[in-house]
């Protein structure tokens, strides 16, 4: 635009035989740069600042009722009490239980969002019969070692010929990890025997959720660049060396070398680390990456994906597209996929889909008895988030505030009518930065998180949605959803 303008003065100047007033005009283009610098950007990023800041005309608690049948919910106790602070929901392979992963100590221990004050009270897997009663039972660790902490985050289960193997990300005190199990079903209940743990520079930096592709590999987010709770000094150097130069060699001693030992010195430091990762989150900058993980006596693992505005949720869909949680974006990155993916190239970005909150996790429901004739089988993408996520970090500050809950259902469609969520209270489309017709979206669950009554119950802060439908009524089903920060709801006949 200033050069345009430049541009016409000097042809305007030639037309009348008068030289062009360079200082005034290339005073003027200096001028207009500079509003167009500070304006244009503002003028993109005020849509995500609006998003950001939360919708209003969210319902106090709305299911997407089965036609003709209500909806009913409760929530899910432990002991005659809430079962609190969950975060992910996983079927166990074959049965009617689900496993939810729990951390009472989240409100003093929370890597992503602070705080960092009390590390020492351990989290908790559930197992979770749906039919049975409303009672969640916790899951016996055998062989965890008692000297290391657990705070489970995401999780994953793969079923083969030896049993179910199950993955969970650990958020310790010194470093975050991915702990291995094999789970069983004993006479006492569930039980998931240690199998060791998972520690690699690209995989466990800053994990967050997983999705096992067999009992000896799976991929893993790792949603910051800058962590909270940074992990060791040679952890964060090695780290530099594989996302600047590809590999690292602890021998090298050159000037990079020395350079990013010192860049790895300030990254170290707590302060310095809880202000860049609060930037990075408040920015949507997008440094998050996907990372595949083989095991053998050794870790091998490798970045899948780079770019990606806080990477979070993971699964992959039925046809081979990798889903990605972008929470900041925010929306869904889906990348092609066929695993295993051999090749050392970045996977193809296949599309993206902006979604009206905060993606936190992301979830297949259980497949039909009679699978659809549709692309998936009859299954849904389940995406769960935060609408209100500055409410969400006042929440994680004192559990006393509330912070709206929101989950979708998403399915491939081409052409899909960006008013088909017109039955939720707030529909979807009316909160999205853009609308893609190649996907269907239709609200599950809202809430605003007012208060529970005798009634009608409530969620905050929702994380997780598990949905399992009814093998005699396809069209309707089970819903689970998780609070971060609150309990975990049950409803009845829900449709998708």
């Amino acid at each position: 635009m200033p050069f345009a303008y430049l541009r016409k003065q000097r042809e305007s100047a030639s037309l009348h035989g008068n030289p062009a007033p360079r200082g005034v005009s290339l005073g003027k283009a200096v001028q207009i740069a500079l509003v167009a610098v500070v304006l244009v950007p503002l003028a993109l990023w005020l849509p995500w600042l609006h998003s950001a800041l939360g919708p209003s005309g969210l319902p106090d608690n709305w299911v997407r009722s089965s036609p003709g049948v209500g909806s009913e919910c409760g929530t899910v106790t432990h002991d005659g009490a809430a079962l609190l602070y969950c975060e992910d929901i996983e079927a166990i392979p074959g049965t009617s239980t689900v496993l939810v992963s729990c951390d009472a100590n989240r409100p003093r221990w929370n890597t992503v969002m602070g705080p960092l004050t009390d590390p020492g009270p351990r989290g908790t897997l559930y197992a979770y019969s749906l039919n049975g009663s409303k009672q969640a039972v916790p899951v016996e660790l055998t062989g965890y070692p008692r000297e290391k902490d657990f705070h489970p985050l995401g999780m994953s289960m793969f079923t083969g010929s030896n049993g179910t193997r199950l993955f969970v990300v650990n958020h310790a005190r010194d470093r975050s990890t991915v702990e291995v199990f094999d789970l069983t079903l004993e006479e006492e209940g569930w039980v998931a025997k240690w199998v060791r743990d998972v520690v690699h520079v690209v995989a466990t930096h800053t994990p967050n959720s997983i999705h096992a592709l067999s009992s000896t590999s799976f991929v893993v987010t790792n949603d910051h660049l800058f962590a909270r709770r940074p992990g060791p000094l040679a952890h964060t150097l090695a780290l530099l060396h594989h996302l600047i130069i590809g590999s690292y060699d602890e021998r090298r001693s050159d000037v990079l070398t020395w350079t990013l030992l010192q860049v790895a010195k300030v990254l170290t430091h707590r302060g310095v680390a809880a202000r860049l990762a609060q930037i990075e989150t408040l920015l949507g900058l997008p440094l998050g990456w996907v990372s595949f993980v083989h095991l053998t006596t050794d870790v091998d693992a490798r970045i899948l994906a780079r770019g990606i505005p806080f990477a979070n949720g993971i699964t992959l869909t039925p046809d081979n597209k990798l889903a990605v949680a972008a929470t900041t974006y925010p929306g869904i990155y889906f990348y092609s996929y066929s695993p295993p993916h051999s090749s050392s190239s970045p996977l193809h970005l296949h599309s993206k889909l902006h979604l009206p909150f905060r993606v936190d996790n992301l979830a297949l429901s259980v497949p039909p008895r009679s699978a659809g004739d549709d692309a998936w089988g009859g299954r849904v993408l389940l995406a769960t988030g935060h609408p209100a996520p500055l409410k969400l970090m006042a929440m994680s500050r004192n559990v006393t505030n509330r912070a709206p809950s929101w989950s979708v259902a998403i399915t491939p469609f081409s052409g899909a009518d960006e008013w088909e969520d017109k039955a939720a209270p707030l529909p979807a489309h009316r909160f999205v930065l853009s609308h893609n017709p190649a996907w269907s979206v239709r609200t599950l669950f809202q809430s605003n998180a007012s208060p529970a009554t005798p009634d009608r119950p409530s969620l905050a802060s929702s994380a997780s949605t598990f949905y399992r439908p009814y093998d005699h009524h396809p069209h309707a089903g089970t819903l689970l959803v998780s609070g971060l920060y609150d309990s975990l709801l049950q409803c009845s006949n829900v449709s998708t």
